[in-house]
């Protein structure tokens, strides 16, 4: 719950600015994209574009951006001492704990934006959906890989993130096909009992789902790394995922056993 409302608290915002800045011809993006990506109509669309709507002569001045980039960052560090906490990792301490943050939160932004934008090229193409289920799946893959790797200031290998990466995008591309069915009921539903605040209180459940899938899939990733059984210590042999080094204790302190050689 924590980790939604802390994606709703930056997602808001981020997208309110992306519209601010869009050129004129474009400023219905933000409302352009949630509508497609939930597949809206009705009631529901028009809600979605009301409450995105950029009003002419407004202006986006340095105190809106600065208050998307510390939101941006708080959900970075929230996500960074959940991955900590299921790594049982402790906390960097000072300014490179916040550098990480920051890294965290251009990285998330970045990959986004780029599997949007490589999306957008391959949709309109005949076969766009043959080439678009893949690169979103790499792309997602990418996403939920690199993202813990770097918010755990590179204490774990990359291959040993790679199974929470791809159990990740694997259950959030389950719920995304999910969220088509069900999402324009919510909305419509919300939009006719609330007005313009069930728009967000419908994409706080959403967000709600989202944090939830990535915290599981974090739990069971990390269990499945730190698993002494042997159908465990077979799946990472086959998949070369070795632990290196003593393992770390939630109080930070090195336990001194280093796990034999898979």
């Amino acid at each position: 719950m924590a980790i939604a409302a802390q994606a709703f608290t930056a997602l808001i915002p981020l997208l309110i600015l992306v519209g601010a800045l869009a050129p004129v011809d474009h400023q219905d993006v933000v409302a352009d994209a949630l509508i497609g990506r939930f597949r809206l109509g009705g009631d529901a669309s028009a809600a979605v574009r009301q409450v995105f709507a950029h009003p002419a002569g407004a202006s986006t001045g340095l105190l809106s951006v600065l208050v998307l980039v510390f939101s941006g960052v708080s959900l970075t560090r929230r996500l960074q001492r959940m991955y900590q906490q299921a790594w049982q990792l402790p906390p960097n301490k000072g300014l490179r704990n916040s550098l990480n943050a920051m890294a965290g939160l251009a990285t998330l932004v970045i990959e986004i934006s780029l599997l949007y934008f490589a999306r957008s090229l391959v949709r309109p193409l005949p076969t766009g959906w043959v080439l678009g289920v893949p690169l979103t799946a790499v792309g997602a893959v990418l996403l939920w890989t690199t993202i813990p790797w770097l918010l755990l200031d590179r204490r774990i290998p990359w291959s040993r993130l790679l199974p929470a990466g791809l159990l990740t995008a694997a259950c959030t591309a389950a719920y995304g096909i999910a969220s088509t069915v069900y999402m324009p009921r919510l909305f419509e539903t919300y939009s006719l009992r609330y007005g313009l605040f069930g728009v967000t209180l419908a994409l706080v459940g959403w967000l709600l789902c989202i944090s939830f899938i990535i915290v599981a899939a974090t739990v069971v990733a990390a269990e499945f790394d730190r698993d002494d059984d042997p159908w465990a210590i077979r799946m990472r042999a086959r998949f070369r995922i070795s632990r290196v080094g003593p393992r770390v204790g939630p109080s930070g302190d090195p336990d001194g056993v280093t796990p034999p050689a898979e």
